[in-house]
C-alpha cells in the first residue's frame, strides 16, 4: 500500500492572526493524515476479503460486501490522491450503505424470523446512520427510517418472487435498495433543504421588519430633526435681517452727527440768504414808501423841481441797482441750500429704509451717490471724493443691503487716510468707480490709506476683528459687507493692498442676481 503524503507544513501566523488558527490547522492536518492511514488499511483488508469470498464461491456475500466496501475504497482514493473535501462525503455513504447491506443479508438468507430484532433495528439504524452522517436533523431520520423499512418489504417480496440463490436476484434486490436509499437521501435532503430555506427566509422577513421599524423610526427623527432645523433657519434668518437693520441704524446713529453738520451747512446758507433778500425788500419798501411822499407833494403844488430831487435822493439812498444784482443770487444759493438739504434727508431715507425680503432691480449709481452723501462728513476734513459712475443697467440686488456694505467700506477708507495725514495739512483721495464686466457690474472703492498689514489680511473679513483704536470700529463692518455681497447676492469680494499706499476693493455683482456662490479673495 503506497504511504500518504506527508501533511504539508502549517503556516506560521501572522502578527494579526490568532494563535489558535495555527492549533487548528495542525489538528486537522493530523486527522486527515489518520484518515489516509485507516482507510487505505481498510481498503487493503477488504480487497483480501473479496478475493477470498470470490475463491470460496460466496458469490452473494461478496456482493454485500463490495455494495460496502466500494465507498471505502473510495474514501482510501480521495484520500490518497489529497481530494480531501471528498472523504466526507465517501464517509456519508459508507455510514449508509453498511446497515443496508447487513440487512439485506439477514432477509436474503432467511434469517428474518430468527433475527427480528436485530433485522428490525436494520432500518434504525440505517435512519439514525444517515441522520447522523449527513447531519439532517428529525427530516434526515424520518426519511431513512421510512426507506429503509420500504427496503425491507421489497426484500421480503423478493423471496416470493426471485430465487434467493440467484445472482442475478440478489443484485437485483440490491440495486433496488440502493435505489430507494438514493431516492430517500435525496427527497430527505430536499426537505431539509426547504425547512432551511422556509427558516432563513423567516430570518431574513423577521429581519427586514426590524430593519423596517428602525428605518420608520429613523425616518421619524429625520423629519423631526429637519422640521426642528427649518425652525431654526428661519430664526436665524430672521434674527440676521433684524441685525442688518440694527447695524444700519447704529451707522445713520454713528453719522447723525455729520449728517445734523451737513443738514446744517446749506441750512445756514438759507438762513443768510433769506436774511439779505428780507432786508433788500425792506429797503425796496422803504423807497417805495418815500417815493409815495413825493408823489403827494407834488399833486399839492410842490414845485416839480423840487420834488424830482427828492425822489433823487430817495432812489441814490437805496442803493437800488445792488439790490438788484444780489437778491437774485442769494435766492438761488437759498434754492440750492434747500436742494442740499433734500439731497440729504432723501440719501437718510433711502438708506434707513428697511430691506425687502425680495431681490428688485435698483439703480446702483443713485444709491451710491446716496451712500456718499451719507458719508459726507466721514471724509470732507481728509480726503476729496472722485467719482467715476459709469453707464449701468438696473441691477437686480437688495438695494438697501448694499447701500450699507458700501458705507462700511468708505467710512474704513476715510479712517485709513485720517490715520496718515491727522496733524498735517494734506489730503487723501478716495475714488469711486462703478463699470459693466459681462453679466457683471464691478464697484471699486480705493483709497490712498495706509494699506493693510500683512498679519491681518487673512482676518479682516472676520467678526469683530479690528486694528482701529478702541471705540472707533466694532470689528463688524467688513464682516457685513462681505455677508452681503458674497452670501446674499453670490457675489465676490476682493482687495488689493500695499503698505504706504493704500488699498482698494472690488465688489462684483451679477446683475440678474444669480449665480453660483464664489469665495472671498483677498490679496
Amino acid at each position: 500500500m503506497p504511504s500518504a503524503p506527508p501533511p504539508p507544513p502549517p503556516s506560521s501566523p501572522s502578527s494579526s492572526e490568532p494563535v489558535e488558527n495555527d492549533l487548528l490547522q495542525r489538528t486537522h492536518s493530523g486527522l486527515l493524515r489518520a484518515c489516509d492511514i485507516v482507510f487505505g488499511t481498510i481498503a487493503v483488508a477488504l480487497a483480501v476479503l473479496g478475493i477470498w469470498l470470490f475463491a470460496a464461491g460466496e458469490i452473494r456475500l461478496l456482493t454485500l460486501v463490495a455494495l460496502w466496501s466500494f465507498p471505502v475504497f473510495n474514501s482510501g482514493w480521495s484520500a490518497l490522491t489529497r481530494r480531501r473535501d471528498r472523504v466526507i462525503a465517501d464517509l456519508t455513504r459508507c455510514a449508509v450503505s453498511l446497515p443496508i447491506a447487513l440487512y439485506l443479508y439477514v432477509a436474503e438468507a432467511g434469517m428474518l424470523e430468527k433475527l427480528w430484532v436485530p433485522a428490525l433495528m436494520m432500518p434504525v439504524g440505517t435512519a439514525l446512520s444517515v441522520g447522523i452522517a449527513t447531519r439532517r436533523g428529525l427530516f434526515g431520520y424520518l426519511a431513512s427510517f421510512v426507506y429503509a423499512v420500504g427496503l425491507q418489504g421489497a426484500s421480503v417480496v423478493s423471496h416470493g418472487r426471485f430465487d434467493v440463490d440467484s445472482f442475478d436476484d440478489s443484485l437485483g434486490i440490491l440495486l433496488t435498495g440502493c435505489i430507494i436509499s438514493m431516492m430517500a437521501a435525496r427527497l430527505g435532503h430536499t426537505l431539509e433543504e426547504a425547512r432551511r430555506q422556509r427558516d432563513s427566509a423567516r430570518a431574513q422577513t423577521d429581519r427586514a421588519e426590524v430593519t423596517l421599524q428602525q428605518l420608520t423610526e429613523r425616518s421619524q427623527e429625520l423629519t423631526t430633526a429637519i422640521r426642528s432645523l427649518h425652525d431654526e433657519m428661519e430664526h436665524r434668518m430672521r434674527v440676521e435681517i433684524e441685525l442688518r437693520q440694527a447695524q444700519k441704524l447704529e451707522s445713520v446713529g454713528r453719522l447723525a452727527a455729520g449728517v445734523a453738520h451737513e443738514i446744517n451747512t446749506p441750512v445756514q446758507f438759507v438762513t443768510d440768504s433769506i436774511q439779505f433778500v428780507r432786508s433788500g425788500v425792506a429797503e425796496v419798501f422803504d423807497v417805495v414808501d418815500k417815493l409815495e411822499v413825493v408823489q403827494r407833494s407834488v399833486l399839492e403844488g410842490a414845485p416839480s423841481r423840487d420834488a424830482a430831487a427828492r425822489a433823487a435822493d430817495v432812489r441814490d439812498s437805496a442803493d437800488l441797482a445792488y439790490l438788484a444784482e444780489n437778491v437774485p443770487i442769494a435766492l438761488d444759493r437759498a434754492l440750492a441750500g434747500l436742494d442740499r438739504v433734500a439731497t440729504i434727508v432723501r440719501s437718510m431715507r433711502v438708506f434707513a429704509h428697511p430691506d425687502s425680503a425680495e431681490m428688485g432691480d435698483a439703480d446702483l449709481n443713485q444709491a451710491i451717490e446716496s451712500t456718499l452723501t451719507i458719508a459726507h462728513n466721514e471724509y470732507r476734513y481728509v480726503a476729496d471724493l472722485e467719482t467715476d459712475l459709469g453707464d449701468l443697467p438696473p441691477v437686480r440686488c437688495y438695494i438697501g443691503e448694499l447701500n450699507q456694505a458700501i458705507l462700511n467700506i468708505v467710512v474704513n477708507a476715510a479712517h485709513a487716510i485720517e490715520d496718515v495725514v491727522a496733524g498735517t495739512a494734506a489730503r487723501g483721495r478716495i475714488a469711486v468707480r462703478t463699470r459693466r464686466d459681462g453679466d457683471d457690474v464691478v464697484i471699486t472703492i480705493a483709497d490712498t490709506g495706509a494699506g493693510i498689514p500683512e498679519g491681518a489680511r487673512d482676518h479682516i473679513f472676520d467678526p469683530f476683528f479690528t486694528t482701529k483704536k478702541v471705540g472707533r470700529g466694532t470689528g463688524q463692518g467688513l464682516a457685513i459687507a462681505r455677508s452681503v455681497v458674497v452670501d446674499k447676492h453670490r457675489g465676490t469680494l476682493a482687495f488689493e493692498t500695499e503698505l504706504g499706499k493704500g488699498t482698494t476693493f472690488n465688489i462684483r455683482l451679477p446683475i440678474e442676481g444669480v449665480r453660483a456662490a464664489s469665495p472671498v479673495c483677498a490679496a
